[in-house]
């Protein structure tokens, strides 16, 4: 759901998930969302936790509490803490059904080397589990003081079909005072050189057409004013 109500930041305190859970944060205050923010334990770790009579739970808890203190952009209401114990993946998913979340947002990049090759698989599988949408930040984020936002870039497959993603995406523009663009790439055609001129003019075709069916979808969606929108199609 656009703008979201209620957002999920995953963070496994590496500078990647600072980054992210700084942008969960702005986001959230921009869109009046509530943010929740979670960690999730090793479960063979949380059991020699518990062989060494460890309280893994209440120490990563005011670990996580540092952390978003740290990370998150001032003012900002504090988050929901949850430290879970499981699979990353699937208990950052299960958390963000149980607390109904319209967005879960986690760092692209981890802390070096095999973490890094861990939570890239990390946020991989939770895109192909998750019910809600997710969205992936970079290991780096704007400064505190940044007040714009960059634009929202859609990419769309097929401009036939492409109204609900943009009217999301319009949605969250407008949240954010930020710019939309639309891009559609038209595929090039592999042919034989001798074929060079008739596979121009076929791209030349499609390209027209793309153009005209992104500007009619621009004009469907409610809300979208086609003066503010950047519209681009291009050959790939």
């Amino acid at each position: 759901m656009m703008p979201p109500r209620s957002i999920l930041s995953a963070v496994d305190f590496s500078d990647a998930s600072k980054a992210s859970l700084h942008c969960a944060a702005r986001l959230a205050a921009r869109c009046a969302a509530g943010l929740h923010v979670v960690h999730v334990i090793d479960p063979l770790l949380a059991a020699a936790a518990r062989m060494h009579h460890v309280g893994l739970v209440a120490d990563t808890r005011g670990e996580l509490d540092a952390f978003c203190r740290d990370a998150a952009p001032p003012p900002l209401v504090g988050p929901t803490l949850h430290v879970v114990i499981g699979s990353p993946a699937a208990a950052i998913c299960e958390t963000a059904a149980a607390l109904g979340a319209d967005l879960i947002v986690a760092g692209s990049r981890g802390l070096s080397g095999l973490n890094r090759l861990m939570m890239g698989t990390t946020v991989e599988h939770v895109i192909r589990r998750a019910h809600t949408s997710v969205l992936t930040v970079p290991g780096t984020c704007p400064a505190d003081d940044a007040q714009d936002w960059r634009p929202v870039l859609v990419a769309i497959e097929d401009p036939k079909y492409g109204d609900s993603i943009v009217s999301a995406a319009a949605v969250l523009a407008r949240r954010l005072e930020a710019p939309l663009h639309l891009v559609h790439v038209v595929p090039p055609l592999g042919v034989l050189a001798r074929w060079k001129a008739e596979a121009e003019a076929v791209l030349q075709t499609r390209t027209g057409n793309a153009q005209r069916e992104l500007a009619a979808m621009v004009r469907r969606i409610d809300g979208v004013n086609p003066s503010k929108v950047r519209v681009r199609w291009q050959a790939a």
